[in-house]
């Protein structure tokens, strides 16, 4: 797991959104009226980031909401592409290895849809709105490791697996203030991404 904190500089800071009177004013609007202060980012393109709220934190989710990814399908010959970069012999002789086909059997079966939990698996580490989240904020320099010295608020962490046998990806804040801070530092580097708040609890665990 890799958890970090926004940090806030100077007003006097050339270009700098995360300062000490952004961090007030967010701070006043929460206890006013139980929101986050989002700035939009100013930029051509935007992608969306939900917070859906979890009991009591918030689940990060890029391009897509938590209800809209139930069912992701692809054929053999599609999943061997695409989550393996296999060719399509690559495949076939897959097919033949795992499932005891003769040549003809795995082509026939290449361009049938592919085992349900195994699509599932690799898509929920890969291609789910929670996993290009993870992929996309990983790499940008959101803020130094949580607790470190200097004037820091806020955090996210990052998950890389709930448990032993789950090897989904995950983002998560704590709370509204770290929505707020997590805006202003995207809006900071010229990202692109706007957050939005989801209401109800997702109860994602």
């Amino acid at each position: 797991m890799n958890r970090r904190s926004f940090l806030i500089r100077s007003s006097a800071a050339v270009g700098a959104l995360l300062t000490s009177q952004f961090l007030k004013e967010a701070q006043w609007l929460i206890a006013q009226e139980d929101k986050p202060l989002l700035i939009e980012p100013i930029a051509r393109s935007l992608e969306t980031l939900y917070a859906a709220p979890s009991e009591g934190k918030f689940a990060l989710f890029l391009g897509g909401k938590p209800n809209e990814y139930l069912d992701p399908q692809f054929t053999w010959e599609e999943f061997g592409n695409i989550a393996w970069g296999h060719s399509e012999n690559d495949t076939l002789e897959y097919l033949r290895e795992n499932y005891d086909l003769c040549k003809c059997g795995a082509q026939d079966r290449l361009y049938t849809k592919a085992d349900d939990d195994l699509v599932l698996d690799w898509w929920l580490r890969h291609q789910s709105p929670n996993a290009l989240a993870y992929k996309e904020l990983e790499g940008i320099d959101l803020g130094p490791q949580f607790d470190v010295a200097g004037k820091t608020a806020g955090s996210i962490r990052f998950i890389d697996g709930f448990h032993p046998g789950n090897e989904s990806l995950w983002v998560e804040v704590p709370d509204l203030l770290s929505i707020s801070l997590l805006q202003a530092r995207l809006n900071e580097l010229e990202q692109g991404i706007r957050l939005e708040v989801l209401e109800g609890d997702y109860g994602l665990g």
